[in-house]
């Protein structure tokens, strides 16, 4: 894969810390001791950068965190060779704990910072410094208090104004603020989609038909990942779908952002629609082999291409 002309940056407005421990069992009032754990710089600017750099592509994560636990924070992202420019504000990190027993999974999601509009100055001033034409911005994740959904559409406008362009992947949007971003790529998942729309996403044809008003809505495509399923890709030039390898899950947290992150770096260096699609998916499938959010590697993706099928039709009526 060649190399994108412009730079590539993700924008992280509400981080986490991601730590998994691994129980024999839950029982109630006693001593659970892990039997092992882990923890990731977590949030999907964190996860898009992870997959880009595992990639092999040059790219930073423009962050707010928290300064209490910043440091743990950005030593997760080093570990993961993620490039930082942080914007530390008062407060913590939010910190996302999932304990994985032979029951099943168990997630606990903490608070973090509370943002302002001193911080989404700071952001500005570091967009403007940073960017220049050609560039493009992986921006996602969830908003932290503070910070509205009408504020993320400013920040793109802002991003645009620059010259560079904006990928979307949140669910704290809605097709007015859609009409405001025009991103190059919009990735919501199945449920995320119709949030976004209020339309039913029950059945393909539902989830189709929710992405064509998020193009009528600005965005210049629209990929959805399905789960197990795949994922379809719907832009100017029609519908495209793609089927999944099978393989053994041990985690899908992360598996969109690996998805967004190999689609747009396929984009960003001219490779047809169809093979775009064919890299998002094996990129999200080889995820999924990973405990937690670890980004999958080259080889990985690479070994699960000739096993996702591309149906150029969809088999849905236009």
């Amino acid at each position: 894969m060649t190399r994108p002309s412009g730079k590539i940056y993700t924008l992280s407005l509400f981080p986490a810390i991601d730590t998994t421990l691994y129980l024999e069992g839950m029982e109630p009032v006693r001593e659970l001791p892990a039997q092992r754990e882990h923890s990731e710089a977590g949030g999907k600017g964190a996860n898009t950068a992870a997959a880009l750099t595992a990639l092999g592509l040059d790219c930073a994560c423009i962050c707010l965190m928290g300064e209490e636990n910043a440091g743990l924070f950005l030593r997760l992202l080093d570990a993961a060779g993620v490039r930082c420019i942080p914007i530390p504000l008062p407060g913590r990190i939010r910190e996302n704990l999932s304990l994985e027993t032979p029951q099943g999974q168990y997630r606990v999601m903490r608070q973090g910072f509370r943002a302002d509009h001193r911080a989404l100055g700071r952001l500005e001033m570091v967009l403007r410094e940073r960017l220049c034409p050609g560039d493009t911005v992986l921006v996602g994740g969830k908003l932290p208090e503070g910070i509205t959904a009408d504020d993320l559409a400013a920040l793109c406008e802002l991003i645009h104004s620059l010259g560079a362009e904006v990928t979307l992947d949140t669910a704290a949007v809605r097709p007015a603020q859609v009409e405001r971003i025009r991103p190059l790529v919009m990735k919501p998942n199945r449920l995320e989609l119709g949030e976004i729309t209020g339309l039913p996403v029950e059945r393909l044809e539902d989830c189709v038909a929710a992405a064509r008003l998020l193009l009528r809505h600005g965005a210049e495509r629209v990929l959805v990942s399905l789960d197990r399923d795949g994922a379809f890709l719907l832009d100017r030039e029609g519908l495209l779908l793609a089927r999944a390898p099978e393989v053994e899950v041990r985690s899908s947290v992360g598996a969109g952002d690996a998805m967004l992150a190999w689609f747009t770096a396929a984009l960003l260096t001219g490779l047809p629609r169809e093979e775009a699609l064919r890299r998002a998916v094996a990129a999200g499938s080889a995820a999924c082999l990973h405990y937690g959010t670890h980004a999958p590697s080259r080889e990985e993706v690479e070994a699960l291409l000739s096993r996702v099928g591309i149906d150029p039709a969809g088999n849905l009526p236009d």
